[in-house]
């Protein structure tokens, strides 16, 4: 299972423009425009919830369940600042973090 932070610090770290991730496949990084999937297995539905519980608050997963999305900005380890969006789609999560 992925970590938040573990795919933040790589984010950070490696520059890169955006992570990407959906139930189903690995996660992806954006680096210098270029898509570029992070080895591992694909995310579960219990990793994404684990993912997203770890990043919102009570408000926000309530936003999400009503609305089907939710937009925060998250701040990582007092480093980075990221936009995160979040959709439900077909019982599917998409998180993109920028």
């Amino acid at each position: 299972m992925y970590s938040i932070d573990d795919l933040l610090h790589v984010v950070h770290s490696d520059g890169a423009d955006a992570l990407r991730l959906e139930v189903g496949q690995p996660p992806v990084i954006v680096l210098d425009g270029e898509d570029q999937q992070i080895e591992g297995p694909p995310i579960t539905i219990e990793n994404a919830a684990r993912l997203l519980q770890d990043i919102t608050d009570t408000r926000q997963r309530r936003d999400l369940r009503q609305h089907g999305n939710v937009e925060f900005i998250y701040r990582f380890r007092r480093c980075a600042s990221f936009v995160v969006r979040a959709t439900i789609r077909d019982e599917n999560v998409l998180i993109d973090i920028h």
